[in-house]
């Protein structure tokens, strides 16, 4: 690697035509060569400017264009579909693994514009979750319904943040996973807190009593809501049990000629900022509703006025914000189920989020 110095088209020619020339003196290194300049452009991609930039793109065509033309001619087998990967590979048209995974680690590329006016939406929201469990937790717990239901809400803690981190990365489809889960946590939540006998089937061994006892529908019954809700369905299908409407996200479609089809499915995240900023509201949704449950589950361990002020001041916050972002496009989608929007708008009002010169 060539440290704070600048390489420019001439250098990297420079570079690539002496090892060409070594290539062709000597062909059966002519892959140690290529090597070597696909590995010198790599550690030297931040310092080559905009021609040397080009000059490589070019090289990298011309040569592929000569694999291909050359494998065409060779019978197939496990060489020649090795070779053909590897010039997809420099064609962009294949993929590694060691890429996603640091992909995941590296710093925001190009930040998207509403999750970056969401993030602090959701953080402020986040810590107030965390403020009032804390206030919570300096009284005793007793019993495992207590234990339970803090080990619920401390969950989505973790869910809530991992979610957010996924969003603006643009795993859309994995975030809202994490939504789903802390829709489920919150529900449980409240269940042991209403019903502190339930807590000892949940840490049972019957596996069976468990699942028909505590399955999501199960739970919402025991609640008091309908077996049905479009919010946790909503999560469901986008990123859940290898769905249809999952799927649609991460795909494209493109009419091709005598009515056949060409069909792209992306990786590393979907394609749409318009899906970044739907799971963004979602996550700053989802960590609402956690305040809300949290709020109501200690509500004798809290000071009530400072939770009414808490929840005015985050409503202030975040409800523009959702409606712009969840409510208003989930309403205009064809593709959602009516009354999604509905439903939302009238969960976040029944969960006490009243903004600043509301009644309470």
């Amino acid at each position: 690697m060539i440290v704070g110095v600048t390489i420019t088209k001439g250098d990297f020619q420079e570079f690539a035509q002496k090892r060409f020339r070594d290539a062709f003196a000597t062909p059966s290194l002519f892959g140690d060569y290529l090597k070597e300049v696909l590995d010198f452009a790599k550690a030297n991609e931040s310092e080559m400017d905009d021609g040397a930039k080009a000059y490589y793109d070019n090289f990298l065509d011309g040569v592929s264009t000569m694999y291909e033309q050359a494998l065409s001619r060779v019978a197939d087998g496990p060489n020649k579909r090795k070779m053909l990967r590897l010039v997809a590979l420099t064609r962009q048209r294949h993929h590694r693994a060691e890429i996603f995974l640091k992909g995941l680690g590296k710093p925001l590329p190009v930040p998207f514009p509403v999750a970056e006016l969401g993030k602090p939406i959701f953080l402020d929201t986040l810590q107030s979750v965390l403020d009032l469990l804390f206030d919570a937790t300096r009284e005793d717990q007793h019993g495992s319904a207590q234990f339970a239901t803090l080990s619920m809400l401390y969950w989505t803690i973790d869910e809530l943040t991992v979610a957010f981190y996924l969003a603006e990365r643009k795993y859309t489809t994995q975030a809202y996973s994490h939504f789903r889960t802390v829709y489920d946590l919150l529900d449980k939540a409240e269940l042991f807190f209403q019903q502190p006998q339930l807590a000892e089937v949940w840490g049972g061994t019957d596996k069976r009593k468990i699942l028909k006892e505590l399955q999501p529908g199960a739970v919402r019954t025991k609640l008091g809501k309908p077996k049905f809700d479009p919010i946790y369905d909503f999560f469901t299908e986008r990123g859940m049990h290898g769905t249809f409407g999952a799927v649609r996200q991460r795909t494209i479609q493109r009419e091709k000629s005598q009515g056949s089809r060409s069909i792209a499915m992306w990786l590393g995240g979907v394609a749409w900022d318009q899906e970044v900023d739907l799971a963004v509201s979602s996550c700053i949704l989802s960590s609402l509703l956690a305040l809300a449950t949290v709020a109501n589950v200690y509500r004798a361990r809290l000071h009530d006025a400072e939770v009414i002020s808490i929840m005015k001041n985050r409503a202030d916050a975040a409800i523009d914000f959702l409606q712009k972002h969840l409510v208003e496009p989930l309403r205009e989608s064809k593709m959602e189920a009516p009354g999604l929007a509905d439903s939302i708008s009238h969960l976040l009002s029944s969960k006490g989020f009243l903004r600043s010169g509301e009644n309470s």
